[in-house]
């Protein structure tokens, strides 16, 4: 028997050097070796070939185990002394050989097989990390090209109305489309281009109806912007272009899809104390008319945030923020004359397409995020207050009611669309006054954009990784006020969403 294990280690070993890489220490490489596989295809079959040389090496590493395993039993029994009775059973294995000498024998083949094992590995941990290694550069290869990497989303939606003042319901279907490019230039460089769907004179909507007798649909330019992070000082960061929010908001004043154009200033301090973790202040100067002719509009942006920890589960952010629309008449002309479309105007009107109201808006925002010991299941809590400082200021008109300047929003959302399986359900209660806000650029789905009650009922579902199903109820109907004295039906509005993001 000792013999045949001694064959089978041998047989191993052999093994071993059969399957082993042929490069050996001191061999020059090939050169495919030196540099890795630029094309796709080679990467993946790189790896094909890799993971089958796992397998291989497993198999073999798991019978290197079990022969280990036998000769330390043999090792063992080898120990036990012999029966008085049974003068055989003290004889050594190998003739001539004493047994404190097959001892040494065995001991040293068992040394043996555990290097093997050992070296055996080795090689699988190397080929391992050589796989995790080329699957990275795949992906890279696959999101990006350089510095550059990509993302988008595609969403279909169907979106029917009911009730309201219409004479008839009415059934839509829209899509949206978003295509992202960013690149870092360096640490402290970075930027980002976007192209999406939507009407070239609406900026506060990327959807794209299905209609119009089967036309081409608009691609433009949605984003176009660079950063700037210092590294001498990084709680700063400089934006300038066409870039997304740089402060915190929701759609009770600015609505999601409309990207601000103009320059951000930005600082964020980071602390270490328990319960006061953040703070934040924001500026922003936005042109959103420039003439020849006369002075230029701009929105002027200010904003102090702060992010508290109360305990282990629950966070506070507060904002305060205040935007004043320098010189807005000029949307209420571009409204007139259909240069600006979107949201129809609801803000009182003065002779000469002007607005009764300047906008100078103090905006406040408080929000909860609380763990509720589930990973799926985190709640927020959010209430937003808009007061605009200078409602009726601009001209004097009898319809323009001074006290119709404040406007709320309070929202509750119950989980997350992250992995698949991920739900999501909300809440959010909406009541704007007319003169609250500039109607032209909040919220593109509500009843009428200022003026206005609405609730919102929203659902979402992660069906896959990247496919999310979402369910939207808005229902609303206008103030009863001066301007409004009748009371009108509720309109419903449905949305029933599909997005694909990649």
């Amino acid at each position: 028997m000792k013999v045949s294990f001694k064959q089978t280690v041998v047989g191993t070993l052999l093994a071993i050097v059969v399957l082993a890489p042929p490069a050996r220490a001191g061999e020059p490489k090939s050169p495919s070796k030196k540099t890795p596989p630029t094309a796709l295809a080679d990467v993946q079959q790189q790896l094909a070939e890799q993971q089958q040389r796992i397998l291989e090496l497993e198999r073999l590493l798991k019978e290197q185990s079990l022969l280990l395993e036998a000769l330390r039993q043999q090792l063992a029994h080898q120990d036990q002394p012999a029966p008085p009775s049974s003068a055989s059973a003290q004889a050594p294995a190998t003739p001539g050989a004493t047994q404190s000498q097959e001892m040494e024998r065995i001991s040293g083949e068992l040394d043996a097989v555990a290097q093997a094992n050992k070296e055996l590995g080795d090689k699988v941990n190397n080929i391992e990390k050589k796989t995790n290694d080329n699957e990275k550069n795949l992906t890279a290869k696959t999101r990006g090209l350089g510095n550059l990497s990509f993302s988008g989303d595609v969403r279909l939606r169907y979106e029917p109305f009911f009730g309201g003042t219409a004479s008839e319901d009415r059934h839509r279907e829209r899509f949206r489309v978003r295509f992202n490019a960013n690149a870092k230039f360096s640490d402290e460089i970075s930027g980002g281009l976007t192209i999406a769907s939507g009407d070239a004179f609406d900026p506060i909507s990327t959807n794209q109806t299905l209609t119009s007798f089967f036309q081409r649909k608009f691609i433009a330019i949605d984003k176009a912007f660079v950063n700037y992070n210092p590294k001498w000082y990084k709680p700063l960061t400089l934006t300038g272009g066409k870039f997304g929010y740089t402060w915190y908001r929701n759609e009770l004043t600015f609505d999601n899809d409309l990207n601000p154009e103009g320059f951000s200033q930005a600082f964020a301090w980071e602390f270490k104390n328990p319960v006061f973790k953040k703070l934040t202040l924001v500026g922003a100067e936005l042109p959103f008319n420039e003439i020849s002719s006369s002075d230029d509009s701009f929105l002027y942006v200010g904003q102090v945030g702060s992010l508290w920890k109360f305990g282990e589960r629950v966070r506070f952010a507060g904002y305060a923020g205040f935007y004043n629309w320098h010189m807005a008449d000029p949307v209420r002309a571009a409204q007139a004359a259909g240069t600006l479309t979107g949201s129809s105007n609801t803000n009182t009107v003065a002779p000469g397409n002007r607005f009764a109201s300047k906008f100078a808006i103090l905006n406040l925002i408080g929000r909860f995020d609380i763990d509720t010991g589930s990973p799926r299941w985190p709640l927020m809590l959010q209430l937003d207050f808009a007061n605009n400082t200078r409602a009726c200021g601009n001209v004097f008109v009898a319809t323009c009611n001074p006290h119709d300047r404040s406007a709320w929003w309070a929202e509750v959302q119950l989980g997350k669309t992250v992995e698949k399986n991920d739900l999501n359900f909300g809440y959010t209660f909406i009541r704007i006054e007319r003169e609250a806000v500039l109607a032209a650029f909040n919220f593109s789905d509500l009843r009428s954009p200022t003026n206005v009650i609405n609730h919102r009922f929203n659902f979402g579902y992660q069906a896959f990784k990247n496919i999310t199903l979402n369910y939207t109820l808005l229902v609303g109907r206008q103030l009863q006020a001066a301007t409004s004295p009748t009371e009108e039906p509720w309109l419903k509005r449905m949305q029933f969403d599909v997005v694909y993001k990649f």
